[in-house]
């Protein structure tokens, strides 16, 4: 009986599955690369952007400081002036640009409104310092009131410039500890969706070992049967369209034909026992006539006087021994035929044994197809381990990153305050995808436990196999004995039916004998001579057939001794 539906093989399930673990892992992957750059991409954006900016901030007050101070220099210490003029100038005109830069880049409506005001601010100053340098170089006795000008904007630049400075304080703190939330929730959610996928990886694996390893002992245990002649218990019928599948439903079918084969064996044997007892009788009965007949003879030859009453007798009696003699004819050609039908239904038999042999070699074959499959899919494990080995890199990639914002904050003094949180928490981040590298490597190694336990299941599948081919072997001698001993039923018979054809010609002879004494009486001592003779012949014949009736019997006993051995 053929499964239905779609065929499968082996090779077919182990790559499908092979790959379904393949694809799982490598979504893994992309899905824990795409979040580790996504917080990586936050975080560069935190540094090169946000605190870049705060930095540039600070340095551009930084520069109006020194600016202010190379003014001062240039009012109170004549001897320096020149040089003095030339570094305010380049300050304050740094200090500007950097204002500028910041505005350019600004993306916040208050950070551009209040940055474009510091600019207007510092570029008045710019104006107003021309005007103390010229009143300076001419000693204009309005250079105090110009630099008490001089002296409330500063203020009012100094304080736009804290002013600024907390705007951007704020949106760094803002942005640090949204990066730093959404980098917990990333590494949970990574760590979560990788322990779910690995999960089901190892339940795949082992829910199709353990199905592969019940199939395969299923199939053992019936292979195991036949060849303990067990052909008793229920079919148990295969659920998938593939090898093991074809190999269960070969095993069905030869359970199906060696239990017509013994049934038939079993009847042949018994009617072949019947037919030795039957030809046994007849042959006493016809030795009994045959001595009958020599007595006959010897009367005949006694005396000539009672020759017709003796050839009377002597004619009937050769009726009954023609009769007897084509009645052993029909019996043993009957038996004959039989033979042949046993000895014809034992090649059958040994035909689908031979199947079931080579059915053996080529799921030996399959299996270990089977066994290169699981083992590319555990070094499809190592592999992976070698993924981990990627993840645990790009964490201490970011681990890097950490340090180097954190060199950037010390090097912002307090403006990057905000800015080395942000730096710890990146460093804790990577430290925690460290961990969770680790827990992933853990969990991979407990995969490849599982995986190992796949292979072990296949290389104890592979042994059962084996064993069925064993069975399958031991049942093949059982049968080629089998053949042996119908072949010599068969010659035996074959025997016997040359005795019986021998047996009849030796009764028409005797008959014609008969009706030679019958037609000629004065040849009567010279045909009763022949008659002896001929009698003589047909006693050995029937000696002979005798013997081979009782060897008919005995290989009769012998073939139902080993058709006893089957279980049906």
């Amino acid at each position: 009986m053929k499964t239905k539906g779609t065929r499968l093989p082996i090779i077919v399930q182990l790559s499908a599955m092979f790959g379904v673990v393949v694809f799982l892992f490598l979504s893994l992957l992309g899905f824990v690369v795409y979040h580790f750059s996504d917080v990586g991409n936050m975080a560069g954006n935190l540094v090169s952007h946000t605190s870049a900016r705060a930095l540039a901030l600070k340095d551009a007050h930084t520069d109006f400081t020194r600016a202010l101070l190379a003014m001062r220099g240039f009012l109170f210490y004549p001897d320096g002036a020149a040089l003095y003029e030339k570094s305010y100038r380049d300050e304050i005109q740094k200090s500007l640009d950097t204002v500028k830069r910041y505005n350019a880049t600004s993306k916040e409506t208050d950070t551009k409104e209040e940055g474009a005001r510091l600019e207007k601010l510092v570029a008045d100053y710019v104006v107003l310092g021309d005007r103390v340098i010229a009143a300076k170089k001419a000693n204009d006795p309005n250079l105090s009131q110009i630099t008490g000008q001089g002296r409330q904007l500063v203020a009012d630049i100094d304080a736009q410039f804290l002013k600024l400075n907390q705007i951007q304080s704020t949106y760094l703190t803002d942005k640090s500890n949204f990066v730093v939330n959404h980098s917990k929730t990333q590494v949970s959610t990574a760590i979560t969706v990788s322990i779910i996928i690995l999960v089901l990886i190892v339940v795949i694996v082992y829910l199709y070992s353990r199905n592969l390893g019940k199939r395969l002992r299923n199939l053992s245990q019936e292979l195991t049967n036949v060849g303990k002649l067990d052909l008793t218990g229920d079919d148990l019928h295969p659920t998938r369209n593939d090898e093991i599948g074809d190999m269960g439903t070969v095993v069905i079918e030869m359970r199906k034909a060696l239990k017509t084969f013994v049934n038939q064996l079993h009847t042949t044997g018994q009617m072949l026992a019947s037919a030795g007892e039957e030809l046994s009788a007849t042959v006493d009965e016809h030795l009994t006539a045959v001595q009958t007949v020599a007595n006959s003879v010897g009367t005949i030859a006694a005396g000539a006087s009672q020759n017709s009453d003796n050839i009377s007798s002597i004619s009937a009696t050769l009726q009954q021994i023609s009769a007897g003699a084509q009645e052993i004819s029909a019996t043993a050609s009957s038996v004959n035929s039989r033979t042949y039908d046993a000895v014809h239904e034992a090649d059958n038999g040994m035909n689908m044994l031979t199947a079931v042999v080579e059915q053996n070699e080529q799921i030996a074959s399959a299996m270990k197809e089977i066994t290169d499959v699981t083992s590319k899919l555990a070094r499809g494990s190592e592999d992976i381990k070698g993924i981990v080995s990627v993840i645990n890199d790009i964490a201490g990639q970011t681990n890097l990153l950490a340090l180097n914002a954190a060199i950037e904050a010390a090097r912002a003094g307090e403006a990057g305050r905000g800015f080395a949180v942000v730096a710890e928490e990146v460093r804790k981040l990577a430290e925690q995808s460290a961990n969770a590298t680790k827990d992933i490597a853990e969990i991979i190694s407990t995969m490849g436990s599982e995986i190992a336990f796949a292979v072990d299941t296949v290389v104890k599948a592979n042994a059962e196999v084996s064993k069925g081919k064993t069975s399958a072997s031991d049942t093949q001698k059982g049968f080629e004995s089998i053949i042996a001993t119908l072949g010599t039923v068969k010659d035996g018979i074959e025997q016997i039916a040359i005795a019986v054809d021998e047996t009849a010609k030796g009764t028409q002879a005797m008959v014609a004998s008969v009706q030679n004494i019958s037609a000629i009486a004065e040849e009567t001592s010279d045909n009763a001579g022949t008659v002896a003779a001929t009698v003589e012949e047909q006693s050995a014949s029937m000696h002979e057939i005798s013997s081979n009736s009782e060897s008919l019997a005995k290989l009769a006993t012998e073939l139902n001794h080993i058709v006893k051995q089957f279980k049906v």
